[in-house]
């Protein structure tokens, strides 16, 4: 059995440049390079003579008198106790040494594969964020070109079709551009391209209720009912506008879109005592189990079975809403219960809020009763 050769970085402490650090790890290193057998056989011969020389010095003392018989009973003794002792010693040690060996490979390669998987990640992001820039481009010319058709602004246009066309072209185009800009945003974040440098401080009340009626049609014609609870004070936010904007046309879209017609979706804020500010968005739609939020929350992820097939998307709505609450500090809340319905919370610390004496009204009292926490991000 062939022993492993490794380093003894650590060795009895010594500094590296030890004499007796030197000897001790050249002595380490001659003696892991011999098989089980030899170890053994070198072993038990060291161990006999040191039984020999000290029956030897035992009879100088007067303990008894040292002969031939004397000789051959302790070479006996020692080479039938110490051999399958030793023979088992040097096997347990050889095989620690190779398992030692091993972890330290397989440690060394968990620590390439992660950095390699951390590389691709993000030429994974680089590469995204530079098809998106790229893609664009070309999708502004068929969005301004295909919004002029449609509205034939040069003229009218004699067959109807080509004008249903062009809405279909422009339609198509938006979405399209709506789910690169998804990704684009994304890939900054996860790249860590993305910054904060347009950060100003803004009221939220009003972005919050622009928020929901940009999103009323989608209500209406989902048969929802779409209601807000907001103070009458203002409530002032430090972030960037636009994220902020994002985040909420989200979440509360994806309220809308699985909660089952004639329910309804409630869009609250709650101010805590510390100063932390919580957007509450509830629904009661078909909710969703701890395993199936955590696929929701990750990117380009697809709720399988009940949710699956209902909507058209890419996944990258709460992975989106998620990384942008996470870089303004804040964090994103999932409460959810399957067939009950879902409340999420968009959380913002109480650095970036100005606000005075903010209780929370009925709505958000509701929102939240007979809601057990099944996830929160």
């Amino acid at each position: 059995m062939a022993s492993p050769d490794i380093g003894g970085g650590e060795l009895f402490g010594m500094p590296a440049t030890s004499p007796g650090r030197k000897l001790r790890l050249r002595l380490r290193h001659w003696l892991l390079g011999k098989s089980q057998i030899q170890l053994t056989v070198l072993l038990t011969m060291l161990t006999l003579i040191a039984a020999v020389f000290f029956s030897w010095a035992l009879s100088m003392l007067g303990w008894f008198e040292f002969s031939h018989i004397t000789f051959f009973a302790a070479a006996i003794v020692t080479i039938c106790t110490a051999t399958p002792l030793l023979y088992f010693t040097m096997g347990s040690m050889l095989e620690i040494q190779a398992s030692r060996l091993a972890l330290s490979r397989m440690s060394e390669r968990l620590a390439i594969a992660f950095h390699n998987a951390e590389q691709a990640n993000e030429a994974k992001s680089r590469y995204l964020a530079n098809m998106s820039h790229e893609l664009r481009t070309p999708l502004n010319a068929i969005l301004g070109f295909s919004d002029i058709m449609k509205s034939q602004l040069f003229g009218p246009i004699e067959n109807k079709r080509y004008v249903e066309y062009a809405s279909d072209i422009n339609a198509s185009g938006n979405h399209l551009l709506g789910i690169i800009n998804e990704i684009l945003d994304l890939a900054k974040i996860e790249s860590g391209q993305a910054s904060l440098e347009d950060e100003t401080t803004f009221d939220i009340v009003p972005v919050i209720e622009a928020s929901c009626s940009m999103l009323r049609p989608l209500a209406a014609k989902q048969g929802v009912s779409l209601g807000i609870e907001m103070p009458d004070k203002s409530i002032m936010l430090h972030a960037v506008e636009r994220m902020v904007r994002q985040v909420l046309l989200n979440i509360i879209s994806n309220a809308i879109k699985y909660s089952p017609a004639e329910s309804a979706v409630r869009v609250g804020l709650e101010c805590r005592s510390d100063g932390v500010l919580s957007v509450i968005v509830s629904d009661s739609g078909i909710g969703m189990t701890s395993d199936e939020i955590k696929v929701a929350l990750t990117p380009f992820g697809q709720v399988s079975s009940r949710l699956s097939g209902m909507h058209d998307g890419t996944g990258l709505g709460l992975p989106l809403a998620k990384a942008m609450m996470d870089l303004h500090g804040g964090a994103l809340k999932i409460q959810s219960v399957p067939e009950r319905g879902t409340t999420v919370s968009l959380v913002f610390p109480a650095s970036r809020v100005t606000v005075a004496d903010l209780t929370p009204g009925p709505l958000l009292e509701s929102a939240n009763q007979n809601m057990k926490p099944d996830r929160a991000v």
